[in-house]
């Protein structure tokens, strides 16, 4: 069971903050991201905030007619961290959110789609015995139990696949 951050707790490294943080969103069904980090003269990470993915706002980036709706909703949910005696404390924690939380989505969130290892592995050997993308999506899908329990998109395992092959022609 993942404890609520609290002020004072203390994380022996950027990972581990960012992989507390990030389980910590993936259980209360709300997406992380980093908002500012700051090194110091060592190129050790100072200063770092997190924030809700949903915090801040919009920015038009086109003069469209026709506006796009957006995901920004200003959440105000942080929590900042300040490296003290090699480790980084929390200093301030905001856990209030202003947007419902998506209980069945939290998989979809940006910052918990991740093709593992094991996974590109699984690929890359397929792609190497020229089996099709789509039964190669369709064997990860059967060997988790179903697309309830995958935690990335088709499109995702395309583009790893390209990006391998590129790599592999370089």
């Amino acid at each position: 069971m993942i404890e609520e951050p609290k002020k004072g707790m203390e994380f022996n490294s950027l990972e581990g903050l960012l992989s507390y943080y990030k389980s910590y969103g993936k259980k209360c069904r709300f997406g992380v991201m980093t908002k500012r980090t700051e090194m110091g003269e060592d190129q050790i990470v100072r200063y770092v905030t997190l924030v809700c993915s949903r915090g801040g706002k919009a920015r038009n980036r086109t003069l469209s007619v026709a506006k796009r709706p957006t995901r920004k909703t200003e959440c105000k949910a942080k929590i900042n961290a300040l490296r003290c005696d090699g480790k980084l404390r929390l200093t301030t924690v905001h856990n209030i959110y202003n947007h419902s939380l998506s209980p069945k989505k939290s998989r979809f969130f940006r910052c918990n789609r991740e093709v593992s290892d094991t996974i590109k592995r699984v690929l890359d050997t397929n792609d190497r015995a020229c089996v099709r993308m789509n039964k190669s999506f369709g064997s990860l899908v059967v060997g988790v139990g179903g697309f309830k329990n995958l935690h990335f998109w088709k499109r995702i395992v395309v583009i790893t696949s390209i990006r391998q092959d590129i790599l592999d022609l370089a």
